[in-house]
């Protein structure tokens, strides 16, 4: 989002971008411009993809250039343009590619933009097999552009090294919206606040100031769980809403984390139980951190030493629990217990219905459906409705779940 006051010893060829071809880095910086304004569209090496077709004519850009230096780099790209729009990437390349540009980015969550705060940090679009980056002209997001990119078929994802930014960002709307955010939008914020201190925290396991303030989200969160439980008009089911986000560690565990203490409140808990809830449930995939990327994105079946691997999340995870100061009551029994099941066919310690806590049983069924309706390398998400069927034949035929943890979430979900 540069932007360029238009010189008289700069020099700009006019270009168009019919030719530009989707999948593919471009080998030039672009620009557009606005009045007497120059601004660079977007760099060199942008990765060029329908999202960024639909965005460029969806705010009526027109004229386009490059740097008369470029002229050469943009020629040759011209006489290569049709071979490479010709060219089909190996599916495992394609999915290698797709997985490292993932690895280096950071998803966020499209309805929390607000037109009253203006963004100072780029975002890109993720939709299997497509990514790549979302050329703004504008740090300005207004609800036209909003709706734009809530309707675009895209997950919106930023720089990792952004993360910050966005932090900042989410603070800054809270307090242009205060007095006007409604109860469900606050916890939303609040939810990718945490998503996002999770994150920081899953990069420096070792900072404990940095686990003291997640700690601290959590209690938040749960506090405004609570009231929204209480409050006379909405009901839970607001707060479980299904993002089409492509699996991730953070997304997966915050979700998680919401659902049980969701969960939780309707089994009438009090605070101290949803607080230790919500800690377990945050963390109980934290061993995923220990296992490696290319198992955890791995497209097709596992091998069986590789299923081996991804289960030894648990104990990864477990061990990890127990090097923490202040982790509340129950967190490591969720952690270790959250693969088990009530007839002894889960994993890791075949455990039974008696020898499970009941909080580890919550998070085993908010885990499920959370994984059943969220797409993964492996599979494409269910629908919730598809979801409950196979939780409910899991929960009342062959009693592998809780019946009333699963009773209880078909009863948010309905009402």
């Amino acid at each position: 989002m540069r932007t360029y006051v238009v010189e008289e010893e700069e020099h700009f060829v006019p270009i168009t971008l019919d030719k530009l071809v989707e999948g593919h880095a471009v080998p030039f910086e672009v620009f557009t411009d606005d009045g007497d304004l120059r601004k660079s569209l977007f760099d060199r090496g942008f990765i060029f993809t329908a999202f960024a077709k639909d965005i460029i004519h969806y705010q009526g850009l027109t004229r386009f250039y490059i740097k008369s230096a470029n002229n050469l780099n943009f020629n040759d790209y011209l006489r290569h343009a049709d071979k490479l729009s010709k060219m089909v990437k190996d599916e495992n390349i394609l999915f290698s590619d797709y997985s490292e540009y993932k690895r280096k980015h950071n998803y966020i969550d499209k309805r929390l933009f607000s037109p009253l705060v203006d963004i100072n940090f780029e975002i890109g679009g993720m939709r299997y097999p497509v990514y790549g980056g979302i050329p703004l002209v504008g740090n300005h997001i207004n609800d036209e552009m909003l709706n734009f990119l809530t309707g675009l078929n895209a997950d919106i994802v930023i720089r990792g090294e952004d993360t910050g930014k966005y932090e900042d960002y989410l603070n800054r709307v809270l307090v242009a919206e205060e007095g006007e955010c409604t109860e469900k939008r606050l916890i939303q914020i609040k939810q990718e606040l945490l998503r996002h201190h999770f994150s920081k925290f899953l990069m420096n396991r070792t900072d404990v100031f940095v686990f003291e303030g997640l700690l601290q989200e959590v209690f938040d969160i749960v506090q405004l769980i609570i009231q929204f439980a209480q409050h006379p008009v909405f009901g839970l089911k607001d707060l479980i809403e299904i993002h089409n986000i492509d699996s991730y560690v953070s997304v997966h565990s915050v979700n998680v984390c919401v659902y049980s203490v969701a969960i939780g409140a309707r089994l009438g808990m009090d605070e101290k139980t949803l607080y230790r809830l919500g800690v377990g449930a945050l963390l109980h995939d934290i061993g995923k951190v220990m296992i490696s990327y290319a198992v955890i994105n791995k497209q097709g079946d596992l091998s069986i030493d590789e299923y081996k691997h991804y289960c030894s999340h648990v104990t990864e995870g477990a061990e990890f629990i127990k090097s923490l100061k202040r982790v509340p009551q129950n967190v490591y029994e969720i952690v270790m217990q959250h693969h088990e099941r009530l007839d002894g066919s889960g994993y890791v310690q075949n455990l039974t219905s008696k020898e499970i806590n009941l909080l580890s049983q919550i998070v085993t069924v908010t885990d499920s459906f959370e994984a059943l309706t969220t797409s993964t390398p492996r599979r494409k998400a269910l629908s919730p409705a598809k979801a409950m069927e196979i939780l409910r034949a899991d929960a009342e035929e062959k009693h592998r779940i809780n019946r009333t943890v699963y009773r209880a979430l078909n009863s948010v979900l309905s009402e």
